[in-house]
């Protein structure tokens, strides 16, 4: 694979734990802004780059354009440790597990923790080399209205129940070797990107803006 021109890429501070929160963000939404905010402190992160992704190989129908998805995730999410990026368009990776390769090549002073949503841990396993990605990085679960029981009665996490750790131990996830794993309790919000869509978000942000 090409290496991208530096300017392309996130900035890293060396050897800091850096979290990793991809999705479509098709749009985003404060769910997204409150797992962010719930990440960054239960895990002790120094950073937080959301990906947003150029598409989504599970989803039927293509997003939103890139540039306006991410236009639109920075003007939510304002914080200073959260960057928002879509650094798989210039990776060039459309799976998950060729991300994580390609960022671990690129950043190999820095270490990283895979973040996602409890229903994304109930599908998991039908994701595109699922296993090497929870040998690659840790991963933190976190919680979604009426996906706590799925994701953890899911082929992934029965698979990889031996390296669940407790939920106290979060703030060292970032420090130990893959595959590890934390379920992450925390206040839902039951809104989704997909309900957002239904009630016609996209149009009420162009018009707003």
């Amino acid at each position: 694979m090409p290496v991208p021109p530096r300017h392309a890429l996130p900035h890293a501070p060396k050897d800091a734990v850096i979290g990793l929160f991809g999705g479509s963000f098709d749009p985003a939404h404060e769910g997204h802004v409150q797992v962010s905010r719930h990440a960054l402190k239960r895990l002790q992160l120094r950073q937080l780059w959301w990906l947003v992704s150029p598409g989504n190989p599970l989803k039927a129908h293509g997003p939103a354009a890139l540039e306006r998805r991410v236009a639109y995730a920075r003007a939510l999410m304002q914080h200073p440790q959260v960057q928002i990026t879509s650094v798989e368009a210039v990776l060039g990776t459309r799976f998950t597990a060729d991300t994580l390769v390609a960022l671990q090549r690129l950043y190999p002073r820095q270490r990283f923790v895979w973040i996602m949503g409890a229903d994304n841990l109930a599908s998991l396993h039908h994701w595109e080399s699922w296993h090497r990605i929870m040998r690659s990085v840790p991963v933190a679960v976190m919680a979604r209205p009426g996906q706590c029981r799925p994701a953890l009665s899911s082929v992934a996490a029965r698979s990889y129940a031996a390296a669940r750790i407790p939920a106290e131990a979060a703030a060292h996830l970032g420090q130990m070797r893959a595959p590890a794993w934390c379920f992450l309790n925390i206040p839902m919000l039951d809104t989704s990107s997909s309900k957002l869509r239904e009630l016609g978000a996209w149009r009420g942000i162009d018009a707003a803006v």
